[in-house]
């Protein structure tokens, strides 16, 4: 589903974010990606995105080796890939439903579609009743599952979820984190960067912990830091 080939990321010349990273992610796997600022978490993210081409080695997401995409394919192959940010990222201006929807017209889905799936992602989240609402009458955590939902609307077999319970408070933590248990159960595979020791210590995935942009620690049922 995602591979890393001996990957290097270097930039300016000399300072490596990421130094000869090989790793393999299953489909239908749940992986926390933990380590210090300046680890190589957000240079991992961006290589995967192919919002930036590694200085060496190979990456390849879901069959394609994201090097050798033209940048018209770039778009199309984002799609296979669901992205939830620290920062929520909505469109103040439009609804739940109109920032969910949002993610389905941009590559153009038939208006049927649209009005199936956003009511059901919404369903899935939890926020059917807030349809209707506009970003700034939610709480943190329910702009998060907005966030959440819009990242699901167009079926990807992957979600990378970024530093997602960065900006919630203890409790709306747990529900995100509930959400992509439940997301992964039904088949997606989920990739979550992120800072949370207390999280990845009590849930026992996958850890891959990088130091110095390397991989220093690939545990299955692993802890923040080590064992414990």
């Amino acid at each position: 589903m995602i591979e890393f080939q001996r990957v290097t990321k270097i930039y300016g010349g000399h300072t490596y974010a990421l130094n000869d990273v090989s790793l393999k992610i299953n489909k239908g796997e749940f992986v926390f990606l933990v380590g210090p600022s300046g680890a190589g978490k957000s240079t991992f993210v961006r290589l995967l995105l192919r919002e930036e081409l590694p200085t060496k080695g190979k990456i390849i997401v879901d069959g394609v080796e994201t090097v050798r995409l033209r940048p018209k394919q770039i778009p199309f192959f984002r799609r296979r890939i669901g992205m939830v940010f620290q920062d929520f990222r909505l469109l103040p201006e439009r609804t739940v439903s109109e920032n969910v929807a949002f993610a389905l017209r941009v590559v153009e889905a038939p208006r049927r579609d649209i009005y199936r799936r956003v009511p059901q992602v919404l369903h899935l989240v939890g926020l059917a009743h807030k349809s209707r609402a506009m970003p700034t009458e939610l709480s943190g955590g329910e702009q998060q599952r907005v966030a959440l939902a819009r990242a699901l609307v167009n079926n990807p077999p992957i979600l990378l979820a970024d530093e997602p319970t960065g900006n919630l408070d203890p409790e709306n933590s747990w529900e995100i984190m509930r959400l992509l248990l439940e997301i992964n159960r039904r088949g997606t595979t989920v990739v979550v960067a992120t800072h949370a020791h207390e999280i990845v210590d009590r849930m026992r995935r996958r850890v891959v912990a990088l130091e110095a942009g390397r991989v220093v620690r690939d545990e299955e049922k692993g802890a923040y830091g080590g064992e414990i």
